[in-house]
């Protein structure tokens, strides 16, 4: 998958980044709620607290291990790297989108936005996230697909998953831009019944990539 690396953005731009992925979802103290976090788990919230559901979660912001070892907080074929993203010695295709992305419709991406690319068959990210009331909560984000029948599915226990959920290719809609720089704002992929608590949920890509993550957004149905 190609993406904007551009120099001119540099430093400041993953400065801005790391900002942004600091301020985004975070949680208050989680002990209020149960907590459905396995004993073994060796993540911690990159943000510092877990993310919050209701709201919204930047896919970059995936858990962190002091370590960065693959199969922890991310299931990956290929190496970790340090960027300006990310504290850690564990960026896992991230970029930022640079100039030239836009939406199925046209509009111009910003281009401080960063998303998880270059994804992979079976590839997964885990977020320790807390669920503030019980109740059922429609799925949604922002994405680019290249591939028609992709998919993702979201899994904060083996009892609570969404399963497999096809994410609709942005292919076609803009001719003369680069398929994966073509993104989607999707609000009802799939409903979930959760109980409030700590859980780690993992997002799991499917059979089939072409994905480009930038976030995922969860609303409480009232």
């Amino acid at each position: 998958m190609k993406a904007i690396r551009s120099q001119k953005i540099g430093a400041m731009l993953g400065i801005l980044a790391l900002v942004t992925l600091g301020k985004a979802g975070l949680g208050a103290d989680p002990s209020d709620v149960p907590n459905f976090v396995p004993a073994d788990y060796a993540g911690k919230p990159v943000t510092g607290s877990p993310q919050v559901i209701p709201g919204t979660i930047l896919a970059p912001a995936y858990d962190q291990v002091p370590t960065g070892a693959n199969g922890i907080t991310f299931s990956y074929q290929g190496s970790a790297t340090k960027t300006d993203f990310r504290t850690g010695n564990d960026s896992i295709g991230l970029a930022a989108f640079g100039k030239g992305h836009v939406s199925t419709t046209g509009v111009p991406e910003k281009p401080e936005q960063v998303y998880v690319g270059w994804t992979q068959p079976d590839e997964w990210l885990k977020y320790t996230v807390r669920v503030t009331e019980s109740g059922t909560y429609t799925i949604g984000g922002k994405f680019a697909a290249g591939a028609t029948g992709a998919t993702l599915s979201f899994t904060f226990t083996p009892q609570l998953t969404t399963g497999e959920i096809e994410i609709p290719t942005t292919a076609g809609f803009q001719n003369g831009v680069e398929v994966y720089h073509v993104w989607e704002t999707l609000d009802h992929l799939k409903e979930i019944t959760l109980p409030a608590g700590v859980y780690v949920m993992t997002v799991k890509i499917g059979k089939i990539a072409g994905l480009n993550l930038e976030s995922f957004t969860f609303d409480k149905k009232s």
